[in-house]
C-alpha cells in the first residue's frame, strides 16, 4: 500500500473503500483511459458512483447498528453490497492487471511475433469475459439500489430515536449488598482515603477501568459509606448519549429531597445556575458514573462552582484520556481499578454456585479454576459464568465444554448475552478505523502474546490505517494500539525502556466478543482444532487456521479462492496450496516459514530457489 492516502479495508464496508480507490485510478490514469473502450469507461464510472453512494450508506448503517440492531431486511442488503464489493474489487483487479500487461509490450523477432499473436488471442478471449463479468456486476449493483429504495435502507441509517428506553444494566451494581461482594474492601478503602484526606478545596477523583471490572459497585459503596459526611449526595449515571438535561434534575431532586419546593425545570443555562447557587454553600459528594466523553464532562462540571466546604467529585469511566480530564488538574487523582487477584476469583465464583469452595463437587474442582482463570479477574465474567453454570449439570464433560467455549462467542445463554452487551458498549463506542482495527485481533488464538510493531504492520498491510497531521503509517498505527489500550479494550502485558507497551492480549471475554462480531460480519472466518467457525455459504475473506485436525481443514479447504488474507499458526497436512488461494494479498505464516504449503509441481513455486511465489499485498 502506497504511503499515506485513506482506509483501504473496513469491517464496515468491506472492500468499498479499496474498490472505489481503483476505479478512480481506472477514470483518471491516462494509461488505463487509453485503452478502455468508451462503452467500459461509462461503465466504470457508473460502478464508480453508485458504490460510493452506497459506501456512505454501509457507513451510516455502521452507526445506526452500534446504537440500536438494525432489522433482518437491512442487515441483509448490507451483508449483500458487502460481499459484492469483494466480488467487484476481484474483477477490477484483474481488468487492471490486463491493462497493464497489454501496456508492457512484447519482445522482437520471430519469437516475438509468434508471443504476441497468441498473447493478443488469449486478451480478445479474457477481454469479453471481463466485459461479461463487468455486465454482471453491474445488474447486481443496480439491484442493489432498486432494493435499497424499495426497503427503504436510507430510513434505517437515520433511526428516530423513539424507540423503548431500555433497562439500566447498572441497576444490579446499584443495589449490590456488601456482603455479597468480594475484593472491593480495599479498593473502597484506598478511594475513601483520597476522598477524605481533609482538604477544603473541591476535589474530583476519576476511577478508570474495563467494562465489567466493577467501577460502579465501587462507586456505590464509597457513595455509602461516606455519604452521610456530606450536607447533600447525588448519583447519577451517564450513557453513551446522555440527556444532559435530565442529568441535572436528577442530581437537583436529590440534592435538595429535603427542601418541599423543587424546580429544575427550566433550559439547560437555567438547570446549570440552580445547582451552582444551590451548592455554593453547602459541602456535597456527587458520583457522576459513566462518562463517556469529555465534552460531557465539560458541561457537567459547570454545576460546580468552587466553594472551600471540603466538596467531593466521584467519576467513572473505561477511557483514561477521559479520566484524566476529569480529575483534578493539580492532584492528578486517577484511580486505576485493578482485575480481581486469583483467590477472590475463586472466592467469588465459588460462592455464586456452592456457597463456599469446599461445598464444590472433587470433579469440578479442575475445570472451575480454568474457567476462573479465563475470566482474567473481572468480576462481571465471574458471576455470568456462575449463572450459566448454575443451569448445568455437574458432570466434568458439561462443564469442560463451556470452559472450551470461552473465546469462541460460541455459548447461548441470556447471561453470556447480558455481559456481551456490556462490553459491547466500549466496542460501540469506538470510530470505525478503531473497531476495524480491534475485530482484526480476533485472528489470534486466545493468551496470544501480541507484539505492537507486529501488529501495526498487519493492519497497514490490511489496509486499515489512515494518516493524520504529517505521521507515518507506523506512528499512526501506534496512535491505535494505544488507543485501545487507553479504552481497556487490550491489555499492556510488556513494556519497553521508554515507558511504550511493547505488546499485549486480548481478555479472553473480550476476545468472545470481537470473534462473534467478526464471524456475524463474516470479516474474520477462523479455523481451530477446539471447533471451527464457518459463515454457511459464505465466502472466506480473512483465515485464521491454528489446526491440524484434517477434518476442520477439509472442510476449509473447499472455500479459500477468494481469501485475502492468512494468518496460519498451526500447519496442517491438509493446508491446500498457496496456488489455490488466488485472491491472497497478506500471508502470515507466524514464525513457521518451514512449514510445506506448496509442493515441486506446484507452479507456485519458484523453479530456482525452491520458495513459493508469494503474492504481494495490494492496496
Amino acid at each position: 500500500m502506497e504511503g499515506g492516502g485513506g482506509i483501504m479495508a473496513s469491517a464496515a464496508t468491506g472492500a468499498m473503500s479499496s474498490l472505489l480507490a481503483k476505479l478512480a485510478e481506472l477514470l483518471g490514469e491516462d494509461c488505463y483511459q487509453n485503452q478502455m473502450q468508451r462503452g467500459t469507461r461509462r461503465e466504470v464510472a457508473f460502478l464508480r458512483d453508485e458504490l460510493s453512494s452506497m459506501n456512505a450508506l454501509l457507513e451510516r448503517l455502521a452507526d445506526a447498528g452500534a446504537a440500536a440492531p438494525l432489522d433482518p431486511q437491512t442487515r441483509e442488503w448490507r451483508d449483500q453490497v458487502r460481499e459484492m464489493s469483494y466480488d467487484v474489487e476481484d474483477c477490477v483487479d484483474e481488468y487492471m492487471g490486463q491493462l497493464r500487461r497489454r501496456s508492457g509490450g512484447g519482445g522482437g523477432g520471430v519469437v516475438g511475433l509468434v508471443l504476441g499473436y497468441v498473447g493478443r488471442v488469449r486478451e480478445m478471449v479474457s477481454r469479453r469475459g471481463i466485459a461479461e463479468q463487468i455486465q454482471e456486476l453491474r445488474a447486481r449493483v443496480v439491484e442493489a439500489g432498486h432494493r435499497r429504495k424499495r426497503y427503504k435502507i436510507d430510513a434505517a441509517a437515520s433511526p428516530s430515536g423513539a424507540g423503548v428506553v431500555p433497562v439500566d444494566r447498572r441497576l444490579p451494581a446499584l443495589y449490590a449488598e456488601l456482603g455479597g461482594l468480594v475484593g472491593v474492601h480495599g479498593p473502597r478503602d484506598e478511594l475513601v482515603r483520597l476522598l477524605d484526606d481533609g482538604e477544603e478545596r473541591i476535589k474530583v477523583v476519576s476511577v478508570v477501568g474495563a467494562g465489567g471490572l466493577g467501577k460502579t459497585t465501587l462507586a456505590n459503596q464509597v457513595y455509602r459509606n461516606i455519604g452521610d459526611r456530606f450536607d447533600c449526595k447525588s448519583f447519577v449515571s451517564l450513557s453513551q448519549n446522555p440527556d444532559i438535561g435530565m442529568i441535572f434534575r436528577t442530581m437537583l431532586s436529590q440534592v435538595k429531597k429535603d427542601e418541599p419546593e423543587l424546580t429544575g425545570s427550566g433550559d439547560m443555562e437555567q438547570l446549570i445556575n440552580e445547582l451552582r447557587d444551590f451548592l455554593q454553600d453547602k459541602r456535597y459528594l456527587i458520583v457522576i458514573d459513566d462518562v463517556w466523553s469529555t465534552q460531557a464532562w465539560k458541561i457537567i462540571k459547570c454545576a460546580f462552582g468552587e466553594n472551600t466546604c471540603g466538596s467531593r467529585i466521584i467519576v467513572t469511566t473505561r477511557i483514561g484520556t477521559v479520566a484524566k480530564s476529569c480529575s483534578s488538574p493539580d492532584s492528578d487523582l486517577v484511580y486505576e481499578l485493578k482485575a480481581l487477584s486469583e483467590d477472590y476469583s475463586k472466592m467469588l465464583f465459588f460462592r455464586r454456585i456452592f456457597g463456599s469452595e469446599d461445598k464444590c463437587p472433587h470433579q469440578l474442582k479442575e475445570v472451575s479454576v480454568e474457567i476462573v482463570k479465563k475470566c482474567g479477574g473481572l468480576p462481571l465474567a465471574i458471576i455470568t459464568m456462575a449463572s450459566l453454570l448454575t443451569t448445568k449439570s455437574d458432570t466434568r464433560e458439561e462443564w469442560m465444554k463451556v470452559c472450551g467455549s470461552i473465546g469462541f462467542g460460541l455459548e447461548k445463554n441470556s447471561d453470556v448475552e447480558e455481559m456481551n452487551m456490556i462490553l459491547s458498549l466500549s466496542y460501540n463506542d469506538l470510530p470505525h478505523h478503531l473497531r476495524t482495527c480491534l475485530l482484526y485481533m480476533s485472528m489470534f488464538p486466545e493468551d496470544y502474546v501480541i507484539k505492537r510493531d507486529y501488529l501495526v504492520r498487519r493492519w497497514i498491510a490490511e489496509g486499515f490505517i489512515k494518516v493524520f497531521g504529517g505521521r507515518t503509517l507506523e506512528e499512526e498505527g501506534e496512535c491505535y494500539f494505544n488507543e485501545l489500550i487507553n479504552r481497556s479494550l487490550i491489555q499492556a502485558v510488556d513494556f519497553q525502556y521508554d515507558g511504550r507497551v511493547y505488546a499485549c492480549r486480548v481478555h479472553d471475554l473480550v476476545l468472545d466478543l470481537i470473534v462473534s462480531k467478526a464471524v456475524e460480519d463474516n470479516f474474520v472466518t477462523i479455523v481451530t482444532d477446539k471447533r471451527q467457525v464457518l459463515r454457511p455459504q459464505g465466502k472466506v475473506h480473512r483465515l485464521s487456521s491454528d489446526c491440524t485436525n484434517a477434518e476442520n481443514m477439509l472442510t476449509c479447504s473447499k472455500a479459500v479462492a477468494h481469501v485475502r488474507s492468512l494468518n496460519m499458526f498451526r500447519y496442517s497436512e491438509r493446508m491446500p496450496p498457496l496456488l489455490n488461494f488466488r485472491s491472497l494479498r497478506v500471508l502470515d505464516l507466524d514464525g513457521n516459514e518451514n512449514q510445506r504449503l506448496v509442493s515441486q509441481e506446484d507452479p507456485s513455486v519458484d523453479g530456482l530457489t525452491g520458495q513459493p511465489h508469494l503474492p504481494r499485498h495490494r492496496g
